[in-house]
């Protein structure tokens, strides 16, 4: 029986850093896919960042460090920030939905900078009970323990569990200590899946405590 549901943050419930590159495009006349090899090519300084080791500051200065970019460190924080205003339509009127039954987790890869910004003006993310964020925990969900820590500071069990992200293999890790996962594409689709798990999983436990009482009744 699912007790628990572990929610990504960013592209699930409210815009992240994906996007940032049409925006930068559009006021600045760096091409999109020029923006993106570009943070390709620092992603390991990035994901450092995530990790709680690399500041924001030291982040954006790796990234845009090439000579004819004309965008200064202040520029990206602010179109960054301005990206991470979004919301992503329909999810979190489900989450107020699951409010009611189940346990709600947030797990988000983020800078600090970043998600402090989010939750200061996002207060609706007060709705989960417990939030958790890679620069805090020093991993990624990439990173082999990550869902095993989550695990065992919640005293949770993972086949209680299920966990969305919009990343597949954000989804495998999770699937390696034992929860089932939700790939999310939209909030109409994270809905159905949802109800079909939830519906099957409450009728999986319910025919355990049958067969338990047609035993004790036998015996």
């Amino acid at each position: 029986m699912i007790k628990n549901i572990i929610f990504d943050l960013s592209e699930v419930i409210i815009s992240g850093y994906h996007g940032t590159d049409k925006l930068i495009e559009k006021r600045y006349g760096i091409k999109a896919d020029e923006f993106l090899k570009r943070k390709e090519k620092v992603n390991n300084i990035f994901l450092e960042a995530m990790r709680g080791k690399v500041t924001e500051e030291q982040y954006l200065k790796e990234l845009i460090n090439v000579q004819e970019w004309k965008i200064s460190v202040q520029d990206m924080k602010d179109i960054i920030r301005e990206n991470l205003n979004v919301p992503v339509q329909g999810t979190l009127e489900i989450i107020k939905k699951l409010k009611r039954k189940y346990k709600l987790i947030l797990l988000s890869d983020h800078i600090k900078e970043w998600a402090d910004y989010i939750l200061k003006n996002n207060t609706d993310l007060d709705i989960f009970d417990e939030k958790f964020f890679s620069y805090e925990l020093k991993r990624i969900k990439q990173d082999t323990d990550t869902f095993k820590v989550i695990l065992e500071q919640l005293k949770i069990n993972a086949k209680e569990t299920i966990f969305i992200d919009d990343y597949q293999i954000n989804i495998d890790m999770a699937k390696e200590q034992g929860i089932e996962g939700i790939l999310f594409l939209n909030a109409s689709q994270l809905e159905n899946e949802l109800k079909s798990k939830l519906r099957r999983r409450y009728w999986d436990y319910a025919k355990i405590v049958l067969k338990i009482i047609n035993f004790s009744i036998q015996f």
